[in-house]
């Protein structure tokens, strides 16, 4: 899975010089390239693309925050400023970047091909339909629109994100809950733009009482998320006009249409999931394919990526005859 996982991941590995064959079934970044998904990137992993050599390029193009505003109805009853906390002065990166997903899998892939003597081979439209395993090697099936092939291989690190095959394949148990909330993104560019900090409404007048977030991103787009009934229709509460009625709510008139532009909607609902045992056999489950959480508090796409950092060395130094094997136990931990 060539998503934000598994490119951290192909990143850090060509860094150790380890060898490696990153699969995806698709040819493009982000979902065809389209929504942003993920948009907050935290201190920790700031610093770990720093390591990768692509923190200037996501410093250069999103959006650095640090206060942080929270209202109940119209009252502000909590706020922070992250710049200010001592607990974030420590890193020479700031406590949060806010940027599209596909920019920062975009940076990912071109820091691979930058380097001309990598050691990651990347392959586009590449299906993984088939897998086995015993105690010598894994056995993957591979479908391709030039026909099919198979790969043994010594590790295998399933980034295949929240719906993965490996779960089934490896009969690894999941502890999973999910709720009922149901939530709309709207990804909005104002002609004039609200001040540069994360707002959220625990219960928003303008959304019949329920919850708001608000973040700035690159290219001036707005990401808000609106929390909806638990019964609504996905396909409803995403109509423009729809949306329109409910950015209009908030701004608290009627806003001709070429005072903004929405970007992109996209209705969910979420679940929380993990995998009991991170590792099966010569299976390692790492991001979306292990642990699947709320986007609340930016831990989905943050822990992928420190998922694959803590993954890329301790393989990196079995591999490479600098540790005993046993060492990879610890990647569960």
């Amino acid at each position: 899975g060539a998503g934000l996982a598994g490119l951290s991941l192909a990143c850090a590995l060509n860094q150790y010089r380890v060898t490696a064959i990153l699969l995806d079934e698709d040819n493009t970044v982000g979902v065809k390239g389209a929504s942003s998904r993920g948009i907050c990137y935290a201190q920790k992993t700031l610093e770990i693309f720093k390591r990768l050599g692509l923190y200037d390029r996501i410093a250069a193009k999103g959006v650095q925050w640090s206060v942080g505003r929270t209202f109940a109805g119209h009252d502000e009853v909590y706020s922070f400023d992250l710049a200010a906390a001592t607990t974030h002065n420590v890193s020479a990166q700031p406590p949060f970047i806010n940027i599209q997903q596909f920019y920062v899998e975009g940076f990912l892939v071109e820091q691979l091909y930058a380097d001309n003597n990598r050691t990651i081979d990347l392959r586009w439209k590449n299906r993984i339909t088939a897998f086995e395993q015993n105690a010598d090697f894994a056995t993957l099936g591979i479908t391709t629109p030039a026909g099919d092939y198979k790969i043994e291989a010594a590790h295998v690190i399933d980034c295949s994100g929240a719906r993965s095959p490996f779960r089934a394949w490896c009969d690894a148990s999941v502890t999973a809950k999910k709720g009922d909330d149901r939530w709309c993104i709207a990804d909005v560019r104002f002609k004039n733009p609200p001040p540069v900090e994360r707002h959220t409404w625990i219960e928003a007048p303008f959304n019949e009482g329920r919850a708001v977030w608000q973040h700035l991103m690159a290219d001036d787009v707005w990401r808000i998320d609106y929390q909806m009934a638990p019964n609504a229709d996905p396909e409803e509460v995403s109509r423009e006009d729809v949306v329109r009625t409910r950015i209009n709510g908030q701004l608290g008139r009627d806003v001709p249409h070429d005072e903004y532009d929405i970007v992109w909607v996209g209705p969910y609902a979420y679940r929380s999931e993990c995998v009991d045992q991170m590792r099966h056999g010569r299976v390692f489950f790492v991001g979306d394919a292990a642990h699947v959480v709320s986007p609340f508090g930016a831990r989905g796409g943050n822990s992928g990526v420190q998922d694959a950092d803590n993954l890329a060395w301790k393989l990196a130094a079995v591999v490479q005859g600098r540790a005993v094997p046993a060492l990879l136990a610890s990647y569960h931990h």
